[in-house]
């Protein structure tokens, strides 16, 4: 009896390797699950756990370890089934990995208050969460973690490239349950039965959907983590043990210096995706992340504390709202009496409503850790600092007369000196203005004299069709150099000061790019879901292949609308189709 229970437990959790750490070709045979248990075992004393039990040895080594405990009672509890949250929790540590510090929840249904809110954040990766039919996102904590999602977690866990490897023939074949495994985790599978991980039952199931129960997970931890050359290590209790190499998104905690430029991945690479804002259908709706909604973003940047400030348009009308990072809510930034401005000049005096601002460009001034909005009232263009304070920064009181205009491209040079350009398409002409905060731009270049580039426009689009009606421009700014890459004319230029010259780097004409920013004194362009790297001198690589992207919530991104960084050197992108702002984690 006792065996026909050790059989019937542990053929789901076959992981067998060679000495030489050579992994089996083929699955194990059944019954080789009984085989190379731990030998030295430590005493543990739970009142439901004789020593005769088939997984007291495992479960032993993986308390001992301090990846499992029970209960206050003095039981164990074998034969409970297993939560996700439980699962979640024991991965991490089986793995080594640190508990998140949590300020907001990724999940609609877990709060950050619960006891597992900071494992299930730390293994969101690996035992990932689900899109509801309702479009929110959601992890089912108290669920039963299922044979295919710890197939899975296992596999990412221990680094296996599923691009590379995975084979589904094998699995097709051996299973005759094969359709019952979810699509996306059929590699995972095929990448774990191939190389002994995992195996299915005797009467040629794998049973995906199956529970297991609180014994069935330590054994197949400690087969994923101690047993054999490829051990990844085990968190807490004996630290003679490997330390964990699994390839992890970096992740910087408060007070901790953060990475000064994105770096180059390998071919390959595999990078995950968070949705961080939205993915929960158009709309400008308020509130935590599980209930915000977006209903198009038009300009996008960060803070460096990771908030994410954004304009969202709606009925021809953009908003100014903000993800805040340390509650996990979104909100919008009301534009009311605050941003009224009087200005007198030649005797006269001159009073800007706010009922008449239209908010235009968002730029983070990483040097005085504000965040500014350029806007238009009227004919006029005013700057105005909008976090911490809400203050006028900086205005142009003679723009041209024009509805019909862009801002390509509005950064600062210092903690006081901003440049920003426009592009109005009636006239087809662009300019590039200059000033300090408390005081009116100056014009420094323009496309009508050749002192200036003149960006890309399209005159016969309609006013608010931004996609078809302007290119995309950014800059990278030098003491001497402005260079300048317009998504429109597809064209880098370099606009040379003293003396001014003007001059074009290099030109993509078999190719169109979506969005880009300028970053650390590099263009970052994206075409579909692939972004490129393009230094000044027109050198243009792969910065990330659209195909080595993995989504933690199972939506793909088709375009990237938008495109920026996060003070981790993580990448922020807008994803119009899903109406979410999202992060690849690099």
């Amino acid at each position: 009896m006792v065996h026909k229970k050790i059989a019937s437990a542990l053929i789901a959790i076959l992981m067998i390797f060679t000495l030489t750490g050579t992994m089996f070709a083929a699955p194990v045979e059944y019954g080789e699950e009984l085989q190379n248990m731990p030998q030295n075992t430590p005493t543990v004393s739970f009142t439901d756990l004789p020593n005769t039990h088939w997984a007291y040895k495992y479960i032993a080594e993986m308390v001992n370890k301090k990846v499992l405990e029970g209960y206050p009672d003095h039981k164990f509890r074998p034969d409970n089934t297993i939560s996700r949250a439980e699962f979640a929790t024991i991965i991490v540590k089986a793995a080594g990995l640190q508990a998140k510090k949590v300020n907001y929840s990724s999940f609609s249904d877990v709060k950050v208050t619960d006891w597992y809110s900071p494992w299930i954040e730390t293994a969101k990766d690996y035992l990932t969460g689900y899109r509801a039919a309702n479009g929110e996102y959601i992890y089912n904590p108290t669920a039963p973690a299922l044979r295919e999602d710890i197939t899975v977690a296992i596999v990412k866990l221990k680094g296996y490239d599923v691009a590379r490897l995975a084979n589904r023939s094998i699995i097709e074949a051996m299973f005759k349950d094969y359709e019952g495994i979810s699509e996306s985790a059929k590699d995972y599978v095929a990448i774990a039965v191939e190389n002994g991980l995992v195996s299915g039952y005797p009467d040629e199931t794998f049973r995906p959907q199956n529970s297991i129960t609180r014994a069935e997970a330590a054994a197949l931890l400690w087969r994923a983590f101690m047993y054999g050359n490829d051990n990844k290590g085990v968190g807490g209790g004996d630290q003679s043990t490997i330390t964990p190499t699994i390839p992890t998104p970096p992740v910087t905690q408060p007070g901790q210096t953060a990475p000064s430029k994105p770096q180059q991945p390998s071919q390959a690479a595999k990078f995950s995706v968070d949705t961080l804002v939205g993915g929960m259908g158009a709309g400008i709706v308020d509130g935590p992340v599980g209930q915000a909604k977006i209903s198009s973003v038009k300009s996008m940047t960060l803070d460096g504390d990771g908030n994410i400030f954004f304009l969202d348009s709606a009925d021809n009308k953009n908003k100014v709202r903000k993800f805040n990072k340390s509650n996990g809510t979104v909100e919008t930034i009301t534009i009311d009496r605050s941003f009224d401005w009087d200005y007198r000049k030649d005797g006269k005096a001159v009073h800007y409503d706010y009922t008449k601002l239209i908010p235009k460009k968002l730029v983070y001034n990483q040097a005085s850790n504000k965040v500014y909005l350029l806007g238009m009232n009227d004919a006029s263009e005013l700057i105005y600092e909008i976090y911490p304070t809400v203050q006028m920064a900086v205005y142009n009181l003679n723009s041209y007369r024009s509805i019909y205009k862009s801002y390509n491209f509005f950064q600062f040079l210092n903690d006081k000196t901003l440049v920003y350009a426009e592009t109005e398409s009636d006239r087809g002409e662009s300019f590039v203005y200059q000033g300090e905060t408390g005081s009116e731009v100056t014009r420094i270049a323009a496309s009508n004299d050749h002192t200036g580039v003149k960006f890309w426009t399209n005159f016969y689009a309609s006013y608010w069709d931004e996609d078809n009606k302007y290119g995309k421009g950014d800059a990278v700014l030098t003491d001497s150099d402005f260079y300048v890459f317009d998504t429109g004319n597809k064209t880098l230029s370099k606009i040379h000061l003293f003396p001014r010259k003007v001059e074009s780097v290099i030109k993509f004409d078999n190719m169109s790019f979506d969005s880009l920013t300028a970053y650390e004194g590099k263009f970052y362009l994206s075409s579909g879901t692939t972004i490129y790297e393009l230094t000044t001198d027109g050198k243009l690589n792969i910065f990330i292949n659209g195909n080595d992207l993995t989504y933690n919530d199972g939506n793909p991104i088709k375009k990237i609308s938008q495109l920026s960084f996060d003070s981790n050197g993580n990448v922020i992108i807008y994803d119009d189709d899903n109406k979410a702002i999202r992060r690849i984690n690099l």
